[in-house]
C-alpha cells in the first residue's frame, strides 16, 4: 500500500462503512441467485413470500410498508407471483377495493425448502462470524433502517 493511502486512515475507501455493506451486499445478493436459481426466486420475491407467509391476509399496502417499497414497484411483482401461481389476490370482505394477499398451497409447500435454501445461503455467506458475531450483526444492522420503515 502506498504512503498516500496510509495517510487517509478512516477516509480510506475499505475503512468506510457503505463501500462494506455495498461489498457484502454484492457478496450475498450473487450467493442468493445461485442458492434459489431454480426456484426463480430474488430477493425481493423471496421476501414479499415470507411474510405473506407470516401474515397471511395481509394487504398489499402493509406488505410495501413492511419492506419498504412504493406501491408502484410493488404491483409487477405481485402480478408476477400471482402469475407463477405462488399467491392469490382475494377481497376484503368490507371493502372491496382492498386486497388480502395469501400464498398458494403450491407456495405454502415450497415455503420450508426455500426457507431451508436462504438458511444455507446465510449459513455460506456468515460462515466467518460465530453465532454470537451473526446476533450483534442481526442487532445493528437494524438498528441502522427499522426506525425507518415505521
Amino acid at each position: 500500500m502506498d504512503e498516500t493511502m496510509n495517510d487517509l486512515g478512516e477516509d480510506a475507501l475499505d475503512a468506510q462503512i457503505g463501500y462494506n455493506l455495498r461489498r457484502a451486499s454484492a457478496l450475498a445478493l450473487n450467493d442468493f441467485s445461485v442458492e434459489m436459481a431454480e426456484a426463480s426466486l430474488r430477493p425481493v420475491t423471496y421476501a414479499m413470500l415470507a411474510l405473506i407467509d407470516e401474515r397471511p391476509g395481509i394487504r398489499a399496502a402493509e406488505l410495501c410498508r413492511l419492506l419498504g417499497m412504493k406501491s408502484a414497484n410493488m404491483a409487477p411483482l405481485l402480478a408476477e407471483l400471482e402469475e407463477r401461481g405462488l399467491i392469490e389476490r382475494d377481497d376484503h370482505a368490507e371493502d372491496r377495493r382492498v386486497q388480502e394477499l395469501r400464498l398458494t398451497e403450491a407456495a405454502r409447500d415450497a415455503m420450508p425448502a426455500w426457507r431451508l435454501k436462504v438458511r444455507q445461503h446465510e449459513g455460506r455467506f456468515l460462515h466467518r462470524l460465530t453465532s454470537k458475531e451473526r446476533t450483534t450483526l442481526l442487532r445493528l444492522l437494524r438498528l441502522i433502517w427499522v426506525d425507518e420503515a415505521e
